[in-house]
């Protein structure tokens, strides 16, 4: 466990950093790369590469609200993971089902759009280690006004901290892989342990 409480202390450290990131410069880097949604469609599908969203609980309950729809028909275990003693999965996190493409795209819209979790909010964005990251994009390189790089860099600083309170709050309640659940998989998050049958 020294190894959870190392991780812990580097994630909080992380933490601070992250809370210190200048939107107004990342802003100007988000302005000058430029991006614009042609609403394509294409992070969604599958064709066009991987379409992996992963979400956290309160996005989860969020889009569940929204559509009605159960945890487990949104939603499932990160799709690797270790195996205990007795053949059971321990994996971290969650994504949002596909069916090859997302399961929310409709008529090439998103059918979640208000509820979309923060990697589909600030796509083709990222930060890694404080630094903008950009995937590639169909948008990338268009025009790009004031208001929108500081409302990107503002979403993308938010999703950010998020990420790392996120991690902070799964590693304080992680148990290690134990053995005896009620199902083959178990997903460790921020709120715990969930066992789940696939």
């Amino acid at each position: 466990m020294d190894i959870i409480k190392r991780k812990i202390t580097q994630l909080k450290k992380t933490l601070l950093r992250a809370q210190a990131i200048d939107e107004n410069r990342l802003a100007g880097e988000i302005k000058q790369t430029g991006f614009k949604c042609i609403q394509c469609g294409k992070c969604c599908r599958e064709e066009y590469g991987d379409n992996t969203v992963a979400v956290f609980p309160f996005e989860i309950r969020c889009i569940c609200e929204k559509t009605g729809m159960d945890w487990n028909e949104v939603v499932l275990p990160t799709p690797s993971g270790d195996t205990d003693s007795e053949g059971n999965i321990h994996t971290f996190e969650w994504v949002i089902r596909t069916n090859g493409d997302c399961i929310f795209l409709k008529d090439g819209m998103c059918s979640v759009y208000e509820e979309r979790p923060y990697i589909c909010k600030t796509y083709p964005f990222y930060l890694y280690e404080e630094r903008l990251m950009v995937c590639n994009c169909e948008g990338l390189g268009k025009s790009m006004g004031e208001l929108e790089s500081r409302e990107m860099a503002s979403l993308l600083k938010e999703r950010y901290i998020t990420e790392i309170t996120e991690s902070i709050s799964l590693f304080e309640k992680f148990k290690e892989f134990n053995p005896g659940g009620r199902g083959n998989v178990c997903v460790h998050d921020s709120e715990g342990e969930h066992w789940v049958t696939l």
